[in-house]
């Protein structure tokens, strides 16, 4: 084999290799130990890859808002746990618990939601979140 040819093979193989999917994920920025419940007034639900987001405005203790950002997996991975495009409306309130930041900031992993209606949807692959602190 020539010096040309290994060299585009060596080439393609890196290509190749470099548009793989990578373990990009990982959850140690989140608190695992920890479940927050938000209850809280939408403001946008972003259903889109590779994860979905909801902003909710959520009060504090000293009753002012904290805007809150809780995301989720794709769509493909939630719509089994019955997650829509619809699912969430701004200006609706609703329960999220999720797992928070270990830093504080307001961002979290979804675990469950509540709808206005009562309904309560989990994540797909994981039971329902067992009910826990309030911020």
């Amino acid at each position: 084999m020539t010096i040309g040819r290994l060299v585009v093979l060596a080439v393609a193989a890196g290509l190749s290799l470099s548009a793989a999917p990578s373990a990009h994920h990982s959850s140690s920025a989140f608190d695992t130990g920890k479940k927050l419940v938000l209850k809280g007034v939408v403001k946008q639900w972003i259903y889109s890859n590779p994860h979905c987001f909801l902003m909710i405005e959520v009060k504090n203790d000293a009753g002012e808002p904290v805007q809150w950002v809780a995301e989720t997996q794709a769509p493909s991975v939630i719509f089994p746990a019955g997650y829509r495009r619809d699912t969430f409306k701004p200006g609706e309130v609703v329960s999220v618990t999720v797992e928070p930041f270990k830093d504080g900031r307001p961002f979290g992993r979804i675990l469950q939601t509540q709808l206005p209606d009562g309904t309560t949807l989990g994540v797909a692959g994981s039971p329902p979140a067992a009910s826990v602190q309030a911020p």
